[in-house]
């Protein structure tokens, strides 16, 4: 596949946006934390193949994160920056690689230039591009797929569907199974939706097989030889298949779970990708068939399944990105009315405006800027709107949104993940040499930026390892150091030197147990208690 020239500059411009302020964003619990660790412990063991956390293998997710985080602190070092650089590093390799997949497939420029920075510039994928998790890698691994599926399917060429196998496998080695499963499941659907037999061979091409096979094989098979059931039961049984069958959330467990994620995270442009999907329905070209059961079946997919978290559905925003294009492109033409603009404008003032009246109620943040973007993008784009510069008011969006949400980062998002991460009291236990303890939640984030691993303190009515609303079959999960309170009790009252890191709450409720006179309390922050034996 030869790349287009403007492939290289669409990737370079968002690298840079991505990267932008990385190095100021801490390591949050608890999601965060469990990935940069695992990667840590991986450099400094040197075992490269089997993760693992607090000293023990751990099988939550495949092996393709943890590479490319201990890749990124081997070059980095251990740093706010390094975990987050791989994130945006396939965050702006899937902008571009969609730019040049929709460039490929359907020889339109401002098609595919519109697809990529509506993706690039929607308010999920930028959160995601920032974030540390495997939902950016899989992200750039289903693009590959869907691309070279649907160039397998119109050419009817074994290679460009090996090339689809390829990317699969990876985004098996990303995410698991779900890799293979789910495009599986929706390219048999868009066959029999065509009705086409020729489609469902082209599926099954043994180059393809072949070549996923390679991908996987090494990692999963040295897995399962250096492990054997201990793998299988933890990453098969625990965290695939207990994760589709019984929730690890049932308290959000609703059948709409989707559909607001996906109203929000497409912001500003939601209304140009609900214009689309309109629009392509009256003519329903190929490709807006493809896509729309690429994207309403991945929210289906993952509705149906059991556990139900925020970023499942994320790949839907490919798909959907490209029919937010085609009905921008649409909406913009020069003969389209007016009105049909504020498809566009409509949803970008309720993002631009909720961040602006939102920064009223934060309690910290340096804002006027943020107000003043707000308000001068706003009268730029009304200005665009009244005078008619159709091809002014994307590009206005786009570089609005970017600029607002730039603010928003260095201002809220800053001291926000702040707060999610015990960087905000470390100076307090850094040099304490003694034992540690976390009562209640626990703060992965400690080992990982102090080398300190606390012990976590559990009731002896409650199960070590899961909670009440949870299935039995989530027990196992946590993997970090725990102890019961009678225990911990004990050890109070025999005089031994230790700390513990709780919630103002549980401080409280410790302040008022049978050892609460032996503990002596220091409040280090609005949310966090210390309390001391000695």
């Amino acid at each position: 596949m030869k790349l287009h020239r403007l492939t290289y500059i669409v990737w370079i411009c968002f690298i840079g946006i991505y990267v932008l302020g990385n190095h100021l964003l801490p390591v949050t619990d608890p999601v965060e934390s469990n990935y940069a660790l695992t990667a840590k412990e991986m450099v400094l063991s040197g075992n490269w193949l089997s993760p693992q956390i607090y000293g023990h293998f751990w099988y939550d997710k495949p092996i393709m994160i943890y590479w490319l985080l201990a890749l990124s602190y081997s070059v980095f070092g251990f740093t706010d920056f390094a975990s987050r650089f791989p994130s945006a590093l396939f965050g702006a390799l899937s902008v571009a690689f969609l730019y040049q997949g929709v460039r490929t497939i359907s020889g339109r420029k401002l098609l595919a230039l519109g697809a990529a920075c509506i993706m690039g510039t929607s308010l999920i994928f930028w959160v995601m591009a920032h974030g540390i998790v495997t939902d950016m890698v899989l992200l750039f691994a289903t693009v590959g797929i869907f691309y070279y599926a649907y160039r397998g399917f119109m050419t009817h060429n074994s290679w460009h569907m090996a090339a689809a196998y390829v990317f699969s496998g990876i985004a098996v080695l990303t995410k698991g199974p779900v890799g293979l499963v789910l495009p599986g499941i929706l390219f048999l659907v868009y066959a029999g939706i065509r009705r086409s037999w020729t489609t469902v061979k082209a599926l099954f091409p043994w180059q393809g097989i072949v070549a996923f096979i390679l991908v996987v094989l090494p990692w999963y098979g040295y897995m399962y030889s250096a492990h054997g059931m201990d793998f299988i039961n933890g990453f098969l049984g625990l965290h695939n298949v207990t994760r589709a069958t019984q929730s690890e959330h049932p308290e959000v467990n609703h059948w709409w779970y989707y559909l607001p994620i996906f109203l929000g995270g497409s912001l500003p442009w939601t209304g140009a990708i609900l214009y689309g999907m309109y629009q392509g329905w009256k003519k329903k070209p190929s490709f807006y068939i493809y896509s729309m059961i690429l994207g309403w079946g991945t929210i289906l997919f993952y509705t149906v399944m059991a556990t139900k978290y925020p970023t499942y559905a994320f790949i839907s925003v490919i798909p959907f990105s490209f029919i937010g294009s085609w009905g921008l492109i649409k909406m913009m033409r020069s003969d389209a009315s007016r009105h049909l603009w504020w498809w566009l404008l409509g949803p970008t003032f309720v993002l631009w405006w909720a961040l602006g009246i939102g920064s009223f109620y934060a309690p910290w943040g340096f804002w006027w800027i943020l107000r003043a973007l707000v308000v001068g993008f706003t009268l730029f784009l009304l200005g665009c709107y009244w005078y008619r510069k159709r091809i002014m008011i994307p590009i206005t969006v786009g570089v609005g949104t970017l600029a607002i949400l730039g603010i928003v980062l260095m201002e809220a998002l800053v001291p926000f993940l702040a707060i999610r991460s015990s960087v905000t009291y470390h100076q307090h236990i850094a040099s304490y040499q003694g034992a540690m303890y976390y009562y209640g939640d626990y703060a992965t984030s400690i080992p990982y930026y102090l080398d300190k691993t606390p012990v976590r303190v559990y009731g002896d009515d409650e199960d070590a390892s899961s909670k009440e609303s949870r299935s039995d079959k989530w027990k196992g999960k946590d993997v970090m150091p725990q102890m019961p309170r009678s225990e911990f009790y004990r050890r109070v009252k025999a005089g031994e030197d230790l700390l513990i890191i709780t919630n103002m709450n549980d401080a409280n409720t410790l302040k008022a147990s049978e050892v609460g006179e032996l503990l002596h309390r220091q409040d280090v922050t609005d949310k966090v208690a210390i309390l001391r034996t000695k």
